[in-house]
């Protein structure tokens, strides 16, 4: 018994200096490990909600709720009228803060999910985040301006690309001066 115990201790022994050479080892200078770097397209959100706005899909689900309005209208029904008119408001709130502040746009992004797996491949990139999420890029970071080819999918028009053209030149107002437009 005490032969085993002293053949495993060996053993033991043996593991744990590979174990321990092997990390001094990858640690002695010049033995760096070669990092690749990571290439992230970012895009502005600003320019995603512009080019959504006059879309087919956001034409249509304003039409439905102005078409429920008018019914609870037709019908008398105050309390239903008055929720479709706060979500009225509470949707184009959101619209401005998406528009001209920094607000999300991920329920809009839903409509092109599919697609984004080859914007990244087309640009190159590894990950595509807003350009407003960002709060650190390490110095071996590659950043790609993905805009263009994240509105693409929505088919905008030339008027459309001139204001997401002009927008580039514009920083975002705070989200609560978005908020605090009055139409």
């Amino acid at each position: 018994m005490r032969t085993l115990n002293t053949v495993l201790a060996l053993v033991l022994a043996i593991i744990s200096s590979y174990v321990i050479c092997s990390i001094v080892r990858a640690d002695e200078p010049g033995e760096k490990i070669k990092k690749a770097n990571l290439r992230v397209g970012t895009f502005d959100s600003r320019a995603v909600a512009v080019a959504f706005a006059p879309t087919k899909e956001f034409n249509q689900s304003i039409k439905q709720l102005m078409d429920e309005h008018k019914k609870a209208k037709a019908e008398g029904d105050e309390k239903k009228v008055k929720e479709l008119e706060a979500m009225g408001k509470a949707m184009q709130q959101k619209a401005h803060m998406q528009a001209f502040s920094t607000a999300s746009v991920s329920e809009i992004l839903e409509h092109i999910k599919d697609q984004i797996p080859a914007i990244a491949k087309e640009a190159g990139v590894d990950v595509i985040v807003s350009k407003w999420d960002v709060v650190y890029q390490a110095p071996s970071a590659e950043f790609v301006d993905v805009t263009d080819l994240m509105i693409k999918p929505f088919h905008p028009s030339e008027k459309t690309l001139k204001i997401v053209e002009s927008m580039k030149k514009i920083p975002p107002i705070s989200l609560e001066e978005a908020k605090n437009i009055k139409d």
